[in-house]
């Protein structure tokens, strides 16, 4: 999901790339942070491990977050989709 995250940014920073106006330049850059705070800050990437359950490695700022484990559907599309 981070590789499909970066690459849609990537593309909107290409596709405005001809943009010149201040107020537009500042609103695209405004959406790219929140852009940036959101991937940071509400996706969590989490492995596969040998018992088949999933784990994941919360750092300090997600210290008090609450996690909302995805359900298996949502995981297998999500796996399907990466394999595409």
């Amino acid at each position: 999901m981070l590789n499909a995250s970066a690459v849609e940014v990537r593309q909107k920073f290409e596709a405005n790339r001809h943009v010149t106006s201040e107020p537009e330049i500042q609103k695209l850059l405004e959406e790219a942070r929140e852009a940036s705070h959101f991937i940071s800050t509400m996706i969590v990437q989490a492995k596969l491990n040998e018992r088949g359950g999933y784990e994941v490695k919360p750092s300090k700022e997600h210290a008090g977050a609450t996690l909302e484990i995805p359900s298996e559907e949502i995981i297998r599309k999500s796996a399907s989709q990466s394999k595409q």
